[in-house]
């Protein structure tokens, strides 16, 4: 989770706090002034933070005594009672205001596979598939590892064209790791490839598109979804975070979210500039991954561990 706060406002990112986000790492940011955003988000993070270790003095510490089994179940129920109570608070507000200027609606989402909260990831499908025919969806994932649910629901039930924005190998913050994790953008590679070849094997190269992000000097971790209806050259909708579309994301880690909703034509115009900027460093690459070759121990790796990318 990528969440910043101050009073009422939050800033939702998927990008961290380290030296390269802020000098040449191509991520995305938000600001939304709203006080009870700001204290839904609050909470969550507070109630994260009931159940994290503390580090002392370099020493990781832990104040519970309850069973990790315990930890998990009390977790879960306290998150999905935020969630709940937010909810509620929202909707009998919007039953009492009647205010007809309203042009935006932010919905937030949260993931957490392993508690078996899968907000983000049960909207997330929810646009792929609702989407008409004539849409247009945008995605971008600076990891390329879509889960096999992402995958079927793109290539079976989705009827919008879609183009799918990630990192080259040489905008990947892992380029020229030491050791393993050196691979780590010839794996994302590989999966790719195999998810544009099975784009080709079902005779969709024409409704799907898949491009690289690559700018000299640096690298690329933007995500999220942009709508686009039958006919608008502007998004009304979008989804921002911390979430990457792939297995670890949807499966394992904790992610915040928010879907955001839009009628205003200034929110509309800045939603398309940002998108725009990001494109304009891109290329198609669908028949390139065919051909790119992968070092044999990383096909071994992708093969064993992708859950984990």
């Amino acid at each position: 989770m990528k969440l910043y706060i101050v009073d009422d406002r939050v800033l939702l990112s998927g990008a961290n706090c380290s030296n390269d986000y802020f000098m040449q790492r191509q991520d995305r940011y938000i600001e939304i002034d709203d006080p009870d955003l700001a204290n839904f988000y609050r909470d969550i993070i507070d109630e994260v933070s009931k159940y994290s270790k503390r580090c002392e003095n370099q020493d990781i510490v832990s104040d519970k005594k309850l069973t990790k089994e315990k930890m998990i179940q009390d977790m879960k129920n306290n998150i999905c009672n935020v969630i709940y109570k937010w909810q509620q608070l929202q909707l009998s507000k919007l039953s009492t205001s009647g205010d007809s200027s309203l042009d935006t609606w932010v919905f937030p989402l949260i993931q957490m596979g392993e508690f078996n909260i899968t907000q983000d990831e049960y909207v997330t499908r929810k646009l792929m598939v609702s989407a008409p025919k004539g849409s247009h969806l945008q995605l971008a994932t600076g990891y390329f590892n879509l889960t096999e649910q992402y995958t079927r629901t793109l290539l079976d039930q989705c009827k919008a064209n879609v183009s799918l924005l990630m990192a080259h190998p040489n905008a990947n913050g892992f380029l020229g790791a030491a050791g393993p994790a050196g691979g780590i953008p010839f794996a994302y590679s590989l999966i790719a490839k195999q998810f544009w070849q099975r784009v080709v094997d079902s005779n969709q190269a024409s409704r799907i598109r898949m491009l690289e992000y690559e700018r000299p000097g640096w690298t690329f971790h933007a995500k999220g979804l942009w709508y686009y209806p039958p006919g608008s050259d502007v998004p009304w909708a979008t989804v921002i975070g911390s979430a990457n579309l792939g297995e670890r994301s949807v499966k394992r880690d904790l992610e915040a979210q928010a879907a955001i909703f839009t009628v205003s034509p200034e929110l509309q115009a800045r939603l398309q500039q940002e998108t725009k900027r990001l494109h304009s460093y891109s290329k198609e690459c669908g028949e390139e991954l065919l051909s790119r070759e992968t070092p044999k121990w990383v096909r071994a790796t992708v093969k064993l561990f992708r859950t984990y990318f």
